[in-house]
């Protein structure tokens, strides 16, 4: 993972699936990083990982306020609506990793809120 100001990309390796342990590991790192504050998740699919869908349910959607997924295939693609329709809050599709920046920048923040701006 690497994260900025507002926002944390992920990228994993070729073939790897997201599993409930993996997520989990991931979003303690971001809880102990960022605590409390409100930030957007850039999933940068890349090397063509995946996630399984039940890993959703372990997303705090008062801090991960936003996701956005970067792929190039329709797989991909498929994928990313599925998974759309398990957040609740902004969700995009990106084919390359600088508009899901420029996307995840353009929520403004505020000491209560992160909001599209």
């Amino acid at each position: 993972m690497f994260c900025f100001g507002t926002y944390v990309i992920g990228q994993l390796n070729l073939d790897i699936v997201v599993t409930n342990d993996i997520a989990m590991r991931m979003l303690t790192d971001i809880n102990d990083y960022y605590k409390k504050k409100k930030i957007i998740f850039i999933s940068n699919r890349e090397f063509g990982h995946s996630v399984d869908p039940k890993v959703y349910q372990l997303v705090n959607s008062k801090t991960i306020i936003g996701i956005a997924i970067v792929g190039k295939s329709q797989e991909q693609k498929v994928q990313a609506t599925t998974e759309q329709s398990l957040y609740n809050g902004p969700f995009g599709y990106f084919n390359h990793i600088d508009s899901a920046i420029e996307w995840a920048k353009s929520f403004t923040i505020d000491s209560h809120t992160l909001s599209a701006g």
